[in-house]
């Protein structure tokens, strides 16, 4: 990559847009960035780097801090890289994370802020936008990340001074981020991981097959004194172990075979006992159930005359439900009838009661006339009473407004005289001030504008408080509008006093009608006032709509009476002609009389029972008969038999049964706990060989790895002891040109400190001596050579790392400074050595004596509102 325009806005120390043109550097040679401490030099650096990846080229550095305190609030902080890569150019626009003002202000100064941002233009024309799609298209472009960018193509002030003198856990840890070495360390300590595993397994594995032995040693191999003797020390012989569990296996099988064979003949036996037994009971128990069946058969014979009777109450019961519809109609009629003699009754009561109760409501019906219109009379009378005081309720009401009105009028009638007089008096002066003019301008001799006399003997004096027109009109106005507020209540007062005499009116109209009404109520007879007076009229009309009522009800009463007499000598003749047909009917069923059929009727679930017993008892007796049969022919020309001998020889067999199914779980037990031990032995001692040999690989690599070795090196600090010397090797090329052959880098064969496993040490051999001594014996001339050496050599190895990648722009930043004129022409020829074609070294320093020798110079010019830029070729 190399930069062809750098634009650089409202960016550090730079208050404006400036801009960089590096193509007037491009022919072969060094250039130099000069300027004052604090100007902006290694800020370019940093706008670079930023604009390829979006970070700083330094650690101190932040890219949220570059807006520049000098720039105006409206100018923009970006950076802006045209640069050249493979023979294609390529644009960046990229902006950090900042504040600017608001496009539509408010008047408030209010700030917004400005989100990071960034554009590649790529040379087909396409645009790529966002800050992480630009970061990927550059890294995929420059085939480089931002961290190898900043090893090969830039160093920065200060970070390869400290490599010269750091210690080896210090190189270890800087050439580990540089050379991405972690994978190695990673690999160590996975083999630790894996052997610590490994270890872990072959214990637990050992563990397992111990706990197998224990549970062989509590099995019963108590009788097996080799076995016992293979087990009682703490390191057992497996081997040994599983070929004697073997042979106890074969033991333990023909103990079970015999132990099971037994088993099976005191089975069969058993079985037989069984069966004899079984066939015994049955006839015993056959013979018991004969004796008691006969029992039963000769008790439900005695039952016999019981069920004849039953039999004879069923068949009168029947002949009685036949009959029972006609019973039940009889029955009917005569409760029907007995129904409308009792409504005749209760009816004739209602009736007797409307009429006691229409009696004693009849005389204030009769003068219902009078007394509705004594109601209307009283009722109108109250009526105006009511009116009458809400009369003079409202009078009072307007009396008092027009108390209230009368005096606003007096008091607004006063501020009317008062404005009217200071306006009057304001008129007067004005006027007298006219003529006092007028006066001022008469002469002796000359007609007066007024009268047209020629003398003036008393000329009218002007006064000093004069009201101008201005306030004479707001006076007059002022005036005006007080008159207006006096007509206005006026008005008010004269309409408030018409309504009150409008109500004194209506009083006397209303005390005349009131009086009219007191005659008519006391022309009205004594007996219909009592019952106005003694109550509400609302409760007299219902009395008379109660009296019609009753009335009504009177009415209707004495018909239904009269056709309720019709219905009961209707219902007495049926009544009559059922009785009849239903007396005729139980004769001819065969009841004597009425009381006979009467004590016969059952209900159907009497009925029903009465069926169920009779033939439930001859159900049983001819089941009891079948049985008694059948028995008799099973148990023919047998009887009882003792079973209590055979029981006692069966409970003897199943006694040494059960022993012997003792003996043969006992043997099964032990042959299957030892084989399933042996199983277990087996394929534990399987995978402990396993694991052994997996874990003494893995062991080895992992000694090797970790530095238990001879040599006590770590892998990672092999690979990186390869990478360390190869930059040694570089670097002594550029050394040895700076020092005049004096000074060579290495790296001591033997660590110093034999606690530590770092073996990235560094010492210079002193050609002028003859020894080695340590870098940090160097001045401050010399290892500033030194780490310029040490920092070029790891560029050109980084280089060939990187996949052959050229650096076309290489920039180094500061350490001049501590240089001797002679060192400095040394360290000019050595950067002088690294120019090459199209190849671009730039230098960031301060140095006068650098200004003199390189022609090609950026310079960067501070002053106290921000710095300039200025390239001289």
């Amino acid at each position: 990559m190399k930069p062809r325009i750098l634009i650089l806005s409202g960016w550090g120390p730079y208050k404006d847009k400036v801009e960089v043109d590096f193509t007037r550097l491009e022919e072969r040679g060094l250039f130099l960035i000069t300027g004052a401490t604090g100007a902006g030099k290694t800020t370019l650096f940093d706008a670079i780097t930023y604009a390829l990846y979006g970070a700083m080229s330094g650690e101190m550095r932040e890219k949220n801090s570059v807006r520049s305190d000098f720039a105006d609030a409206d100018t923009p902080t970006f950076v802006e890289l045209l640069m050249q890569h493979g023979g294609e150019e390529y644009r960046i626009v990229r902006n950090p994370e900042y504040l600017r003002p608001k496009r539509r202000q408010n008047g408030s100064g209010e700030y917004t802020k400005e989100k990071e941002n960034a554009v590649l233009y790529m040379p087909d024309g396409n645009v790529i936008q966002g800050s992480s799609e630009v970061n990927r298209k550059i890294q995929e472009i420059l085939v480089l990340d931002y961290r190898q960018y900043k090893q090969i193509s830039m160093i920065a002030q200060g970070e390869f001074a400290k490599l010269l003198s750091a210690s080896p856990a210090e190189k270890t840890r800087i050439f580990r981020e540089i050379f991405a070495t972690s994978v190695y360390d990673k690999f160590a300590g996975n083999l630790r991981s894996r052997s610590g595993e490994l270890y872990k397994q072959v214990m637990e594995c050992r563990h397992r097959m111990e706990e197998d032995i224990h549970m062989l040693s509590a099995g019963g191999i108590e009788n097996d004194e080799e076995l016992l003797t293979l087990l009682s020390g703490e390191n057992y012989h497996y081997e040994k172990v599983l070929e004697r569990l073997g042979e106890t296996l074969k033991k333990y099988e023909t103990a079970f075979t015999e132990a099971q064979e037994k088993y099976v003949s005191l089975e069969k036996e058993t079985t037989a006992l069984t069966e004899k037994i079984s066939l015994a009971e049955q006839i015993n128990e056959k013979l018991c159930k004969l004796e008691k069946e006969r029992e039963t058969n000769n008790a439900l014979k005695g039952k016999q005359n019981e069920i004849e009777i039953k039999e004879e109450e069923l068949k009168k019961a029947r002949a009685a439900a036949s009959l029972t519809g006609d019973y039940i109609k009889s029955e009917n009629e005569k409760k029907q009838l007995e129904a409308l003699l009792k409504k005749e009754q209760e009816n004739g009561k209602e009736l007797e009661e409307l009429k006691e109760r229409k009696s004693d409501i009849q005389s204030l019906y009769d003068k219902r006339d009078r007394i509705m219109t004594a109601y209307e009379c009283r009722n109108t009378y109250n009526e105006k009473k009511t009116l009458l005081n809400e009369i003079r309720r409202q009078k009072e009401k307007k009396q008092e407004e027009l108390c209230k009105l009368q005096k606003e009028y007096l008091e607004k009638e006063a501020v009317a005289e008062e404005k009217k007089e200071a306006y009057e008096t304001a008129d007067r002066l004005y006027k007298w001030a006219a003529i006092g003019i007028a006066a001022r301008l008469l002469r002796e001799g000359e007609p007066c504008p007024v009268c047209g006399s020629l003398e003036h003997p008393d000329i009218a004096e002007s006064t000093e408080d004069v009201p101008d027109e201005e306030k004479l009109k707001n006076l007059r106005e002022i005036y005006h509008k007080a008159n207006q507020s006096l007509m206005e209540i006026h008005g008010k007062t004269s309409a408030c006093k018409g309504e009150v005499q409008g109500k004194i009116d209506q009083e006397e109209d209303m005390n005349r009608q009131i009086e009219e009404t007191s005659h008519r109520l006391a022309a009205i007879e004594e007996s219909v006032l009592e019952v106005v007076n003694g109550m509400p009229q609302v409760e007299y009309e219902k009395i008379v709509l109660l009296y019609q009522k009753l009335q009504v009800q009177e009415e209707e009463k004495t018909a239904a009476l009269a056709k309720l007499g019709e219905e009961i000598t209707a219902q007495k003749n049926k009544v009559e002609e059922t009785e009849a047909i239903f007396v005729r009917k139980y004769e001819e069923a065969g009841f004597s009389d009425f009381h006979i059929f009467k004590q016969s009727i059952r209900s159907n679930a009497q009925i029903t029972l009465l069926e169920s017993e009779i033939n439930d008892y001859y159900r049983k007796l001819q089941a009891s008969d079948n049985m008694i049969i059948h028995l008799s022919e099973e148990t023919q020309g047998k009887e009882k038999t003792d079973i209590s001998a055979l029981e006692g020889e069966l409970r003897r067999k199943r006694e040494e049964k059960q022993e012997a199914l003792s003996m043969q779980s006992k043997w099964n037990y032990r042959l299957q706990e030892t084989k399933k031990i042996r199983k277990s032995l087996q394929e534990k001692l399987c995978r402990l060989q396993k694991l052994n040999r997996e874990y003494g690989m893995v062991k080895d690599l992992d000694n090797l790895a970790s530095g238990n070795n001879p040599k006590r090196l770590v892998f990672e600090q092999y690979v990186l002891a390869g990478y360390f010397e190869e930059i040694l090797r570089a670097a002594n090329i550029r050394l040895f040109k700076m020092t005049n052959g004096r000074f060579e880098l290495s790296r001591p064969e033997e660590v110093s400190d034999g606690r530590t496993k770092d073996n990235l040490e560094m010492q210079v051999f002193d050609y002028y001596t003859g020894k080695y001594r340590s870098v940090k014996t160097l001045s401050g001339g010399e290892a500033f050579k030194a780490s310029l050496a040490l920092a070029l050599g790891m560029s050109d190895v980084i280089q060939s790392y990187s996949g052959g990648i050229r650096v076309e722009t290489l920039f180094v930043d500061e350490g001049f400074g501590s240089l001797d004129s002679e060192s400095l022409e040394q360290a000019c020829r050595t950067l002088m050595s690294l120019v090459e074609k199209d190849r671009l070294i730039g230098i960031i320093s301060h140095v006068p004596e650098l200004s003199e020798k390189i022609e090609k110079q950026i310079v960067v010019t501070k002053t106290n509102v921000g710095s300039s830029i200025k390239v001289v070729v």
